[in-house]
């Protein structure tokens, strides 16, 4: 395995940043995140550091392993969240389907590419 790249909490845009851009945890920590972006993805750092989502997330099990394992989300820490009424009425359909769209075809370029993500140095978790 050479990378974990793990999608969640895309299913409303994030004030935070563009509304078609989601963003990766830990983005200054490895290449992957301007990687992706270079290859098409609309894809940022994270706009919340104090959250510390990279160390939050479901990634970090294997980051703390040494592979490069980092998340993409478009979590705008809505009020819904972990709340009665954070139900699919809530979801954003487009943003949805685009984010998947627009990354999938990086993902796709990853998958059949010979790039390897590196952590960058002090990245590492």
């Amino acid at each position: 395995m050479v990378a974990n790249l793990e999608f969640e909490m895309i299913g409303q845009a994030d004030s935070a940043v563009k509304p078609d851009e989601l963003w990766l945890t830990g983005w200054d920590r490895s290449n992957l995140g301007p990687e992706l972006a270079k290859q098409g993805a609309k894809l940022v750092g994270d706009p919340h550091p104090d959250q510390q989502f990279f160390f939050r997330s479901d990634n970090i099990a294997l980051a703390r392993r040494g592979v490069v394992a980092q998340t993409v989300s478009s979590f705008g820490l809505h009020k819904q969240y972990h709340q009665p009424d954070d139900d699919i009425a809530h979801l954003d359909f487009k943003h949805f389907d685009a984010g998947y769209r627009l990354h999938g075809e990086a993902c796709v370029w990853l998958v059949n590419s010979d790039f390897k993500p590196q952590w960058n140095s002090g990245g590492k978790p």
